[in-house]
């Protein structure tokens, strides 16, 4: 049930002139190409040979996945011309070349073992490999640099990549993928000789099909990893520059006719008790005729409703089906329930299986967020991926900590600052009820121009498209985030208006400009604008006018001992119906746990401690809790103004409890 429509407003930007591209651009360096070869971006659940695995089993358990994690052979140079160019040939000898752990930062890898690979590098608002007194001069990453950078002598490093693999002899006759979670910035993909393909985007999964290069018995694998692309101008995110293969790659199978895309989503109704379920289904390969078994079964694989179909032809097919009153999700009641498509012929050829919700997000006339038809503020933080030994890999039991962290201090929501996270952290968000403000890995926060410049809409609008195509199955994600910190141009409405007509579930943000949003936004407002931003809409409301909710996607900045004001904040959105909450700057402090130089102790490095430049020093340290995830004095304060219940005294020994949950006892 539709209670509130989402106005998208054009804003026409300025528009300016870029440089001009030649077809002899290398992809790494060419504007118009963001992947060649590369999968269309889809759901992220792989095959299981039966239900019970599916729904019993990890994804890394399922017999028709094969990590690619581990030592790889390694190789490095400051310049692109003097990269090994023929490596990836099966013949050209790699022995002697350095090992590498994958996944990994290669920074990190090089101080712990003392290699000239690179260095860490922190910097926030600009791009460390261009030289502001002579001009930006994108979307080329080659140009002048100052010469005490650090890129002064480095045109652009490349890590070139090596390892074997062989495959199991049951995926015979079966299509086989490979999915990397994260690269940064831009890679290349040859098997046994051949080339595959390329990638940008370096916080999205890129996947491609491996099926036609394969040969019997052993594969040669090769990956030529680029410091940076033009993707890079999109990636001016406040954190260390790293590079390399840093989330987990592997192998997954499937038949060669497949499910290869579902998009679960629900409607109340209007009493928020029973739902109807939109199912969306893709179905790729040869024309054949089987049978599509759709099954919604709760955690403990009780069955609550089961459909089969016959699918008798390629392509998308739409099922819709009523379900009597579920358990409903949200961030204090987290309920899920199993989806398990399976297409079967005969047997069973393909089964797929998430968790999903049932849950509805909308906004009251008076600007409040409604979850299940309820009034929900954000208690949020702004969460990078940070490891304080691994730096940018962050590992699932670091994940998930930080997910019992956020519940155990009364947090609700985190913002996914500022780009994708890792497939399995929004899987920690379903199962332990974390809302979601989900960001593309948009931010030229060192030429905010670029969002005005036509050449760059594509750009823009294919990051945010991929990342609802990703992870819109998730019941955690109650919003999409378009970027952070890019400017004012026209390339965010294009873009907010891909991502409605891919999903119209979910409200859109973006604070650079909210006229193209859903929400209204700001970052770090005083207490007293937004008392002022809170009694305006008030006052509209009052006179029967509907308004936009407003949400602070970063303020109390947690430098130092104290995030200041907080009390006074929390009072405030409390008091207006239209202010929806904040996510605080931001979750954990993102400084390096490195030995001292004798070897006897550590410190926790920050920019500039590696001699590297430019840097913004011990910026990157304004967590509410501390790399090593103990608990600072902020993690306290937090806690104590986000905590559920109030405790009045009333005098004569009588107290007053009031329940502050929006959504449980």
């Amino acid at each position: 049930m539709k209670r509130s429509s989402f106005l998208s407003i054009a804003f026409t930007g300025l528009l300016a002139t870029a440089t001009a591209q030649t077809h002899e651009q290398p992809e790494w360096n060419d504007l118009n190409i963001s992947g060649v070869n590369k999968e269309t971006a889809c759901q992220t659940a792989i095959p299981f040979a039966d239900e019970g695995q599916a729904l019993r089993l990890s994804i890394e358990e399922s017999p028709y996945y094969q990590t690619l994690n581990g030592t790889w052979k390694f190789h490095w140079v400051a310049d692109p011309e003097k990269r090994p160019k023929d490596f990836f040939k099966p013949n050209y000898d790699v022995s002697g070349w350095d090992n590498i752990k994958v996944p990994a930062t290669w920074q990190i890898e090089a101080v712990r073992h003392n290699k000239p690979w690179d260095k860490p590098l922190y910097c926030n608002t600009i791009y460390p490999f261009c030289d502001y007194s002579k001009g930006v001069q994108w979307p080329n990453v080659i140009q002048p640099r100052p010469a005490d950078y650090t890129f002064a002598n480095m045109p652009n490093p490349v890590g070139s990549y090596r390892r074997e693999f062989t495959l199991p002899t049951s995926w015979k006759d079966r299509d086989v993928f490979i999915r990397f979670n994260g690269v940064e910035a831009g890679f290349y993909l040859w098997l046994n000789g051949k080339k595959v393909g390329y990638s940008e985007d370096s916080y999205l999964p890129a996947e491609f099909n491996l099926t036609p290069y394969l040969q019997e018995g052993k594969n040669t694998l090769a990956v030529e990893v680029y410091r940076f692309t033009d993707g890079s101008f999109l990636e001016c995110q406040d954190f260390w520059r790293f590079s390399g293969i840093f989330r987990d790659v592997f192998l997954w199978s499937a038949p060669r006719t497949q499910i290869r895309d579902f998009f679960f989503r629900t409607d109340l109704d209007g009493d928020y008790r029973n739902a109807t379920v939109f199912l969306d289904v893709e179905i790729t390969g040869k024309k054949s005729s089987a049978e599509l078994i759709v099954k919604l079964s709760d955690t403990e694989g009780k069955e609550v409703l089961s459909r089969t179909i016959h699918a008798t032809k390629i392509g998308s097919t739409h099922l819709e089906f009523d379900v009597k009153n579920p358990l409903k999700w949200t961030a204090e009641t987290p309920s899920l329930y199993n989806l398990t498509l399976t297409l079967k012929k005969g047997k069973v050829t393909d089964l797929r299986s998430v968790k999903v919700g049932f849950r509805e997000i909308e906004f009251a006339k008076n600007g409040q967020l409604l979850i299940n038809g309820k009034p929900t503020l954000f208690k949020g933080v702004n969460r990078h991926d940070h490891s304080p030994l691994n730096g940018r890999t962050v590992s699932k039991e670091e994940m998930e900590k930080d997910v019992q962290l956020m519940k155990a201090l009364n947090v609700n929501a985190v913002r996914t600052s500022h780009y994708p996270n890792n497939p399995y952290f929004y899987d920690l968000c379903d199962r332990y009820g974390i809302y979601v403000l989900a960001e593309a890995n948009v931010e030229c926060h060192g030429e905010m121009r670029l969002s005005h410049e036509p050449q760059w809409e594509k750009s823009f609008t294919e990051r945010n498209e991929n990342q609802v195509k990703r992870f819109r199955n998730h019941a955690s994600i109650v919003m999409w985030s378009m970027g952070n910190e890019s400017g004012n141009g026209n390339n965010f409405s294009t873009a907010e208006k891909a991502i409605k007509r891919l999903d119209t579930t979910r409200p859109t943000h973006y604070e650079g400009n909210s006229s193209f949003c859903d929400v209204t936004s700001c970052m770090y407002p005083s207490v007293d604008w937004l008392e002022n931003v809170g009694r305006e809409r008030l006052e509209k409301i009052q006179k029967g006018e509907i308004v936009k909710p407003h949400v602070v996607c970063e303020y109390a900045h947690a430098m130092g001992n104290s995030i200041g004001n907080f009390k006074e904040y929390w009072e405030t959105y409390e008091r207006y119906p239209a202010l929806i909450g904040g996510f605080i700057w931001d979750w954990v402090d993102q400084s390096l746990r490195m030995p001292t130089p004798d070897g006897k102790g550590f410190y926790m490095a920050v920019g500039g401690d590696f001699g590297d430049k430019p840097n913004d020093g011990n910026f990157c340290t304004n967590g509410v809790i501390f790399s090593d995830r103990t608990l600072s004095a902020k993690s306290y304060e937090m806690k104590k103004i986000h905590q559920p219940i109030r405790i009045e005294a009333l005098g004569n020994g009588k107290y007053r409890i009031s329940n502050k949950r929006f959504h449980a006892n």
